[in-house]
């Protein structure tokens, strides 16, 4: 990993501390054995939050040591634990979430419930991609939250990815907005959000020093030659930083095919949240977990 995933390994790297990380109701293996790869790489101060006696049992059989992990115990139910990890980020006293082993919409629903962490933003998703065949790491939003966003999703969808990309040190970042074809075409509303948001940012900069351009389709967003051969002139075709898509199907199979066919990793958190927080799946590799980490703890 350290040398096919060098970008991300610097993510890493460069993540170091001891910043609180509640990782709420961790009742499966790959929760507690990313934990151990928390610990490994020094990212965080991994807080547990859940049935302590279970959460032990199970470190036992995993032949897993929890000394010097704090566990705060909850009853043996997953939404109970989920409201006890939101009253701690509330509070502070952690400074960013993990989903554990519960659904995600039993995390969720304690987060953007009214005395949540919802803040005055619609709450979206970003990935950070390495793949072997782009230069830089490349953020995908929105492939995880908002099924069918609006313009005004898209704007706040926009703003949360941006903030993000900027204190990760990305001062001046690159926009496409993708759509099925660069073509602006009344029949595809995707082409029409993303003329909106283009003129909204060159008349009156929603986010000031972000290039945005589109629509794009997906092949002369990301290939210079491909935007030449069709006579596209853009500083974005083949340097984006971010790709703002045009709904969750899209975005969801874009970010798979790139995982499964593309050879690509990834680091993803949840944005909009008075905290950063990390939505694991089954399917999400170890590393993948840390790199999340690091980024969430970067955003905290």
């Amino acid at each position: 990993m350290l040398e096919k995933y060098p970008h991300l390994n610097l993510l890493i790297k460069e993540s170091q501390g001891q910043k609180r990380l509640g990782v709420v109701f961790p009742l499966n293996e790959p929760s507690l054995e990313t934990v151990a790869q928390l610990q490994k790489y020094a990212l965080c101060a991994p807080v547990l939050i859940g049935p302590k006696q279970e959460i032990e049992a199970l470190a036992e059989r995993m032949s897993l040591t929890l000394e010097g992990i704090e566990i705060i115990d909850t009853p043996n139910d997953p939404i109970a634990a989920a409201k006890t990890a939101v009253t701690l980020a509330k509070s502070g006293n952690v400074s960013a979430l993990m989903k554990g082993s519960l659904h995600t919409e039993d995390l969720m629903g304690p987060v953007v419930g009214k005395d949540g962490l919802r803040t005055n933003r619609r709450t979206s998703h970003i990935f950070l991609f390495e793949l072997p065949s782009y230069h830089k790491l490349l953020g995908i939003s929105d492939c995880v939250v908002n099924i069918a966003p609006s313009i005004e999703h898209k704007k706040d969808i926009l703003l949360n990815s941006l903030e993000a990309l900027f204190k990760l040190g990305i001062t001046k970042p690159k926009v496409a907005i993708v759509a099925a074809t660069e073509v602006i075409n009344p029949a595809m509303q995707a082409t029409l959000d993303a003329k909106i948001l283009v003129d909204l940012q060159q008349d009156n900069a929603f986010f000031p020093g972000a290039l945005i351009e589109g629509p794009f389709g997906f092949d002369n967003a990301i290939s210079a030659s491909s935007a030449a051969t069709k006579g596209i002139q853009s500083a974005v075709s083949g340097d984006p930083d971010l790709l703002l898509v045009p709904d969750l199907g899209a975005g969801n199979i874009l970010y798979k095919s790139l995982v499964y066919m593309a050879g690509a990793e990834c680091a993803g958190v949840i944005l909009g949240t008075a905290v950063p927080i990390i939505l694991t799946s089954r399917s999400d590799s170890v590393f993948s977990r840390v790199a999340s980490t690091a980024l969430a703890m970067r955003l905290a």
